[in-house]
């Protein structure tokens, strides 16, 4: 809805339940979480608009759950550990960010456009594990 006294937009939905400020979960946990509850669990989550591909809420769960898994069981990651990624936009990206995240793994992103002193710069700055 749109509010002419202050002129902003706000949401016409109720506001989602959060967590204890105590609880710990991460950001990306507690989202999944939110997806797994959905009363729409096999509606449009994400669509890739140069393919036209298109990911449900319960397929990007699964999928995020299962790439989470074998990051961590794989490649050992980890809370605190630092990914780096350097890649254009696609489908992809939300579930390798939700799966980092998930794990506690701060996510390092880079433009692909960058110079190579731009991303080598970046790679110094954020010491990635990975």
């Amino acid at each position: 809805g749109f509010s002419s006294q202050t002129k902003t937009f706000h949401s016409l939905t109720p506001p989602l339940p959060l967590p204890p400020e105590t609880a710990l979960i991460s950001s990306a946990t507690y989202s999944l979480s939110l997806q797994l509850t959905s009363p729409w669990p096999d509606s449009t989550s994400l669509i890739d608009s140069a393919t036209g591909q298109r990911l449900s809420y319960s397929q990007f769960t699964t999928q995020t759950n299962n790439l989470s898994s074998s990051l961590q069981s794989h490649l050992g990651l980890s809370k605190g550990d630092v990914a780096f990624i350097l890649s254009p936009n696609s489908l992809q990206i939300p579930l390798l960010y939700f799966s980092l995240l998930s794990l506690g793994v701060i996510i390092s992103p880079s433009n692909p456009s960058s110079t190579e002193s731009e991303i080598s710069r970046q790679i110094k700055l954020s010491k990635p594990v990975i």
